[in-house]
Order: C-alpha cells, then sequence, then structure tokens
C-alpha cells in the first residue's frame, strides 16, 4: 500500500454518495458477518480444516466492516490533549493499519482456504508426511504472520508529532521510502496479480471437473457439517423407529415382515444420510463465487496502487477513486456471508426451519380460533 498523503482529500461536512453506500453495505456486512460468524462456530465437522479456515476469513470480514464502518462515520483523528495517547492513536489508527491489516488477513485467508478446498476437491492429496493438525496451523501462522508484514510498513508513514498524521508528508528517509515502494509494488503483485490467478485456475479446473464427474460425484466434507444439536436428532428418531418391532411380537408374520422392510429402509436412510451427500454443486463450491468477489473488490484498490506507485498520480485518503476502491472492497465483504449462508447445507437449511416453525405457529393460532369459535 503507498500513499502519497501530503494532501488529503477534503472533509466535507455532509455525506457524499459514495459514503452512504460505504455506510450501507458496512451495515449489512456487520449483522450479516455477524450472524455467518457465530454460525460458523457453532458448525461441527469431522474435517475441520476448511472450517476453521471459513471462520477465520468470516471474523476477517467482520472486524473490516467494522472498521470501515468507523472510519466513515467520522472516526478519523481524536484529538484527547495527552500527547502519548495522541501518538499511540496516531500510530496504530490514523495510519489504517488495522482498516489494511484486515484487508490482507481476508486475502490470505481466502487464498489458502481456496487452496484447501482445491487440495480436497481435486483429490490432491499429496501429504505424505504432515498431518491434517499440522497443515491447519502452517494455514493459520502464514495468515496472521503475512497479514501483519503486509501491513506493517504503514508504521514507517507515522507522524505522532503532527496534528493531522494521516495527512502529513512521506519521510526523506531513503531507506523507508524504498521499503515503501518495495512493499507497495509487492502487494500490487501478490493482491493483483498472483492470488487471482491461481484461484482463476482452481476454479477453473474445480468447474471442469465437475462437468467432467457426472456420473461419478465428488465428495464434499463441508456437506457434512452439522449443529451439535440437530445431529442427535435423527439418532432418537432412529432408536423409536427400530424398537417398534421387538414390542409387538404377538403380530401375524405377514406384519413383522412389513416391519422388518420398514426398520431395514430406517436403516438404509440413515447410513445413507451418515454419508456425505454428493451432488454436484457443493459446499466447496464456494469457492467460485468468493473469487469473483475478491477479485471485483481488489482490482481497483491493486491498479490504484500500482499507478500511485508508479508516480502516475498521488494517492490522497478521503478523494472520489479512494472512496469508490472502499465502497468495492465493502460490497465484497457484504457478499462473502451471503455467499457462506446459501452453500454450506446446515445454514441453508435453517431458512426451511424458520418457515416451518412460523407455519407452525401460524396453524396454531388458527387451531386456538378455531377453539374458541367452537365454545
Amino acid at each position: 500500500m503507498m500513499f502519497d498523503v501530503s494532501n488529503c482529500g477534503p472533509v466535507y461536512n455532509c455525506a457524499s454518495v459514495l459514503d452512504i453506500c460505504a455506510i450501507v453495505l458496512n451495515s449489512f456486512g456487520c449483522l450479516a458477518n455477524l450472524t455467518v460468524t457465530v454460525l460458523l462456530f457453532c458448525l461441527r465437522c469431522k474435517k475441520s480444516e476448511g472450517l476453521i479456515l471459513l471462520r477465520v476469513l468470516s471474523s476477517s470480514c467482520l472486524a473490516f466492516t467494522v472498521i470501515n464502518f468507523m472510519e466513515k462515520v467520522g472516526f478519523h483523528n481524536p484529538n484527547t490533549g495527552n500527547h502519548y495517547v495522541d501518538g499511540l492513536i496516531c500510530t496504530l489508527w490514523t495510519t489504517r493499519f488495522p482498516f489494511w491489516y484486515t484487508y490482507c488477513q481476508i486475502c490470505h485467508s481466502l487464498y489458502f482456504f481456496v487452496c484447501n478446498r482445491a487440495s480436497e476437491m481435486l483429490q490432491m492429496n499429496n501429504y505424505p508426511i504432515t498431518t491434517e493438525k499440522q497443515r491447519l496451523t502452517a494455514y493459520l501462522l502464514l495468515v496472521f504472520i503475512f497479514s501483519f508484514i503486509g501491513a506493517l510498513p504503514l508504521l514507517l508513514m507515522t507522524h505522532p508529532n503532527t496534528k493531522n498524521c494521516a495527512c502529513a508528508p512521506l519521510p526523506e528517509n531513503f531507506t523507508i521510502l524504498t521499503l515503501l515502494y518495495a512493499h507497495a509494488f509487492l502487494s500490487v503483485m501478490l493482491f493483483g496479480f498472483i492470488y487471482p490467478v491461481i484461484c482463476l485456475c482452481i476454479c477453473t479446473a474445480l468447474i471442469l471437473r465437475l462437468r467432467k464427474s457426472e456420473r461419478g460425484f465428488i465428495t464434499d466434507e463441508l456437506d457434512e457439517s452439522y449443529f451439535p444439536k440437530s445431529q442427535s436428532l435423527p439418532a432418537s428418531a432412529t432408536s423409536t423407529t427400530t424398537s417398534t418391532p421387538s414390542v409387538q411380537s404377538g403380530s401375524s408374520s405377514a406384519e413383522r415382515d412389513i416391519r422388518d422392510c420398514e426398520s431395514n429402509s430406517a436403516g438404509t436412510l440413515e447410513r445413507l444420510a451418515n454419508k456425505s451427500v454428493r451432488h454436484a454443486w457443493s459446499a466447496s463450491c464456494c469457492i467460485i463465487p468468493l473469487t469473483a468477489a475478491f477479485i471485483a473488490g481488489t482490482s481497483f484498490e491493486s491498479i490504484q496502487q500500482l499507478l500511485s506507485a508508479a508516480g502516475v498520480f498521488t494517492y490522497k485518503l478521503r478523494s472520489p477513486a479512494q472512496q469508490f476502491s472502499v465502497t468495492l472492497t465493502s460490497l465484497s465483504t457484504a457478499l462473502v456471508p451471503l455467499i457462506l449462508f446459501f452453500h454450506i447445507p446446515a445454514m441453508r437449511s435453517l431458512i426451511f426451519v424458520a418457515i416451518e416453525s412460523i407455519q407452525n405457529k401460524i396453524s396454531g393460532k388458527k387451531l386456538a380460533d378455531v377453539g374458541d369459535l367452537s365454545r
């Protein structure tokens, strides 16, 4: 992230159209990401590798929308009157270090999640040495360390002693300038070219694999994710059905045959339910719309950083171009919870549960009204 912030954009008292769009998107993103993050932490899965990476991605989107919302509502550079507190706020907030840290964390967590799903869905299980726990630890360390390194150069631009340190000129130290420019080109290369190209290749390979596997479907482990309470319901239901034949021992042989057939079919359904749901478009296919949202949200920002680092134009905070870039990123983070919610079967089933509960309440009220009228 390369900034020449010697002159920030003007601060207006009234919000612009882009500000209103960003506030609306961030408000929706906060609620949606909070809901999906809570649901992801409630879900359980046999292999938790992909599920934990999704939790990191959703939590990063939630933190990004909260930080971006705070910036949009005017929390820019508060003046507390304390020299040390103001310097700390300038270092950790006004330089937009949390903003870019969460931005990098979203990009890295999405990339490693796509790679993890590709290794499972495309059956590239070339891990003879590493275990699942070791791979997950490596993924998480890479996400957090790379995110911190990606946002660390922003701290080199701090001017704690100035009144508006966010709009202070760049330091004149040649070493710092070299690091900032090198960091700008590397971040553009990584987020604007390498990650999108690899994710597009993986999505293309997954689509081709799905087309070829119409007869032999691919097993998706994310489809096996469940809520702990809902997992215990089928067991009780099957136990009652299987216990019925032993109760009525004096029935006729024909009735016993019918009950045996029913118990066998119930056992077959139970075995099928315990297996993963096999169909063409599974939960891991969420990497396709997630990649599209990632490219749409980061392309404009990467182009801005590249042109700014090349000296074509000056990157200004609160400028229309910078606000449009933030709005695009807010749109992509608002789409992430929707994509995850409608791709994971356990989350998607909550819609039908809610509809059924509403219908039961309505029918219960109707029966109560009929009972009152009959009296």
